[in-house]
């Protein structure tokens, strides 16, 4: 469909000049002639076979690329395919080459919302040792940074604290509602707090706070575009997110922006980077946050590990997560810590044996987060995505019947949620039982899922 998200930098840069497949190889084929090396082959399947990873370019057609895109030749060894294509986007530069100072993290928040609903890309902006250096750039800058108010409206505790408010109501909104409802919401939240932190008076213990809110709600847009699949936006609200937190010396909510990020990179970068990005979380809040924090931390980095198939790791982290759990939870927890229940540990955990190729396990971890009363009507998307899951451990077992009796409960419970990830996962189940539709129970839900 027209609006579904831009999976590859190529397939964005092409809808940016407008043009097909064919034509594009029209305007390639002229920059590889004017470097030099002669005409190309037109064969249009070249364009898709590159968009779908099937084949990557040759040297001198990337170079093509890069004279097309106004793309520094250098960039094309240095990053490598398809990364050195990200440089064609220059509204990302504030977000993830600004200095770790005030100004840089205004910088990227003017930046962080360029583009808007316009922007489709479903890929990320930063991967691999950028994206670690970033995690370790926000955890060394974590000092309280002066802060430079302006001449306006002068802010006050009781204000910010309002504000602090409204973000709440957002983030228990989207324990019910879609990314797809919330996203105009959210934007405006951070909209407001943007202007706030540039042009309100405040003095240094009212900046800090304004500036741990406006992370929290670059976080919270973050997670939103995440769920509806734009993942260049998520990720440009995730690292402004760390820069704010950052600015307001507040590591427990750079650490819960961490967390995110880490789900956004498991599920569509390296498993490898996303374990690297929940560690520097843990690393920097060790010793200074709550029991419930620290379980947090835990369960997520299980699921991370879970992803590069370590077991033991996984292991350790999921004892961990439990023992943290039942030692809070605590006064002083932060209010985004409520949504970590026991059941989403069992949750996590049953996703976890999935990746680990034991969906007998995953199964029992399910139905002990069910017994802990995890599928309540607070959570309806999240029910759905693990419902999804059990349907899938079903299928790996060969249970046909429980396999398509759980994903019809998964589909019917999915409608109207505007939500890309549960949505994906039974499309994903979908797939996977094609190959079985000559079996009665199984044509039946493939008729119900059309």
């Amino acid at each position: 469909m027209h609006d579904q998200p831009f999976r590859h930098p190529l397939t964005a840069l092409r809808a940016a000049l407008g043009v097909p497949a064919d034509k594009y190889l029209d305007h390639l084929d002229e920059a590889h002639h004017a470097l030099g090396y002669g005409r190309m082959a037109k064969r249009r399947e070249k364009v898709c076979r590159w968009e779908t990873g099937v084949h990557t370019p040759d040297e001198h057609a990337q170079h093509a690329m890069a004279r097309l895109h106004g793309i520094p030749r250098e960039a094309v060894a240095e990053l490598g395919w398809p990364d050195f294509l990200l440089r064609a986007f220059p509204d990302d530069s504030p977000v993830l080459y600004s200095p770790w100072t005030t100004a840089g993290t205004v910088a990227s928040i003017e930046a962080a919302t360029r583009g808007g609903s316009m922007d489709r890309r479903g890929f990320l902006i930063s991967s691999g040792a950028a994206l670690g250096a970033i995690a370790i750039r926000w955890s060394d800058t974590l000092t309280d940074l002066p802060l430079h108010p302006s001449r306006g409206r002068r802010l006050t505790a009781a204000m910010v604290a309002r504000l602090e408010q409204r973000l709440d109501d957002l983030r228990h909104l989207d324990d019910v509602l879609g990314s797809t409802e919330l996203r105009p919401s959210a934007v405006a939240e951070y909209n407001l707090l943007s202007n706030l932190a540039q042009q309100a008076v405040y003095d240094g213990a009212v900046g800090r706070r304004l500036f741990s809110t406006l992370a929290e709600a670059s976080r919270i847009c973050g997670w939103l575009y995440f769920d509806s699949g734009l993942h260049a936006a998520a990720q440009r609200f995730y690292i402004t997110s760390l820069r704010a937190s950052a600015t307001a010396g507040d590591p427990e909510v750079g650490a819960n922006t961490l967390n995110f990020m880490t789900i956004q990179t498991y599920s569509v970068g390296n498993p490898q980077d996303a374990v690297n990005l929940i560690q520097t979380a843990q690393r920097q809040v060790s010793g200074h946050t709550t029991a419930r924090v620290r379980a947090r931390l835990h369960a997520r980095a299980a699921r991370a590990l879970s992803k590069t198939g370590d077991l033991k790791g996984c292991a350790r982290e999921l004892d961990a997560a439990r023992d943290a759990y039942t030692a809070g939870p605590y006064d002083g927890d932060p209010p985004w810590a409520y949504s970590l229940t026991a059941g989403e540990i069992e949750m996590l955990a049953g996703s976890a044996a999935l990746d680990l190729k034991d969906p007998g396990r995953a199964l029992k971890h399910f139905a002990a987060a069910r017994a802990a009363e995890y599928a309540a009507a607070g959570h309806v998307r999240d029910s759905v995505l693990y419902l999804a899951r059990s349907a899938h451990a079903h299928l790996e077992l060969g249970d046909l019947d429980a396999t398509c009796a759980t994903a019809t409960q998964a589909l019917t419970q999915n409608k109207g949620i505007g939500s890309c990830r549960p949505s994906d996962a039974l499309s994903d189940l979908r797939n996977r039982l094609a190959s079985h539709r000559d079996v009665p129970v199984v044509r039946e839900f493939l008729s119900l899922s059309a």
